[in-house]
């Protein structure tokens, strides 16, 4: 007997394939400064993927929405900054 792959499945592969992606950047390229960007945004990505499909905050009240929201967009901000300093 087959199940359904629902929606939450596909986000699941999505974020699995994305971490692998970063860690295959991670070993094979030299450029630190393009890695280190490249895994800010999808960890932006993730983050909100997370907060609207698997946390379930989309019903959520907004300022608590926001909270989660700031949270993946100042963190993977400071590690793109790391980049230049």
């Amino acid at each position: 007997m087959m199940k359904y792959i629902g929606k939450l499945e596909y986000y699941l592969i999505a974020l699995i394939t994305i971490t692998l992606l970063n860690t295959f950047l991670g070993e094979n390229f030299q450029s630190t400064a393009l890695v280190s960007i490249l895994v800010g945004f999808t960890v932006m990505y993730k983050g909100f993927a997370v907060i609207d499909h698997f946390m379930e905050l989309k019903g959520a009240h907004k300022y608590l929405r926001l909270m989660m929201k700031a949270y993946f967009v100042v963190f993977p901000s400071l590690i793109m900054l790391t980049v230049f300093f």
